[in-house]
């Protein structure tokens, strides 16, 4: 049987015998990899900590044929996520961008440009830059990627410019997917009224060239930003995520 070699990082890892593990792995080269870790839970594990959680490392692994997991077979640590040693809010922040990663992304189907963006917002919260723009920035490029962005510009209903209404404020449908006019609000459901800089903010944010470009989130708006992301990616994903509740911190 033929082996895959790549860069992987640790998204998930769950108990499969008293001593092997289940790890899902999102990749460089395939994607999201679900595969067996035999003897990953013995003391003196072949895989040490290369399989801890975040953690990116260098993997060989043996695809299965349909549903069944692949087998890894070798993995060696490139680096740890070692942020949570000192920030519980960026440990919860990394666990959520594979929670993202997990439930939205297929089985191996490559998608280097959000591996790489997955690998570069670890680094930068391992660096303990601000975890609100990180998160932001990671999931605007992550619904840009898998063509799920919101408009902030443009009209979700008709397609024309939007500018602020009654009270200089917008509205945001979740389920159409961005800013409306009054003309396409009726039989809208889940529309969120928004201040003005919240949306200014995310049209800077989401016309930045590179995630690095995104501005750091504004204290004043930090709660309606939040709110926005939150109900947007539940929406996509028909379920609240389960880290969404442990980031509360980003909304102060």
């Amino acid at each position: 049987m033929s082996t895959e070699k790549t860069e992987a990082i640790v998204i998930r890892s769950v108990a499969w015998s008293e001593t092997s593990l289940i790890v899902t792995l999102f990749t460089r080269t395939h994607g999201k990899v679900s595969a067996v870790a035999k003897g990953a839970r013995r003391l003196k594990s072949p895989f040490e900590t290369s399989l801890d959680l975040l953690a990116k490392s260098y993997v060989v692994f043996i695809p299965k044929s349909n549903d069944t997991l692949d087998l890894l077979t070798e993995a060696k640590l490139i680096r740890r996520f070692r942020s949570g040693q000192r920030s519980l809010l960026a440990l919860y922040c990394g666990y959520y961008l594979g929670e993202l990663v997990f439930t939205f992304t297929e089985n191996h189907l490559p998608i280097e440009t959000l591996f790489e963006a997955m690998d570069r917002s670890l680094v930068k919260l391992d660096e303990m830059e601000d975890p609100a723009k990180i998160v932001l920035a990671f999931e605007l490029e992550f619904l840009r990627v898998l063509g799920h962005l919101p408009s902030f510009e443009l009209c979700a209903g008709c397609g024309n410019s939007v500018e602020s209404g009654r009270n200089r404020s917008f509205l945001f449908g979740v389920d159409a997917g961005g800013v409306l006019c009054e003309h396409c609000l009726a039989g809208q459901h889940h529309v969120l009224r928004l201040e003005e800089e919240t949306i200014h903010y995310f049209r800077e944010a989401t016309t930045a060239k590179q995630p690095d470009q995104v501005p750091i989130v504004p204290f004043a708006a930090r709660g309606e930003v939040r709110l926005v992301m939150e109900r947007f990616i539940a929406h996509l994903s028909d379920r609240r995520l389960r880290l969404m509740d442990f980031l509360e911190e980003l909304k102060r």
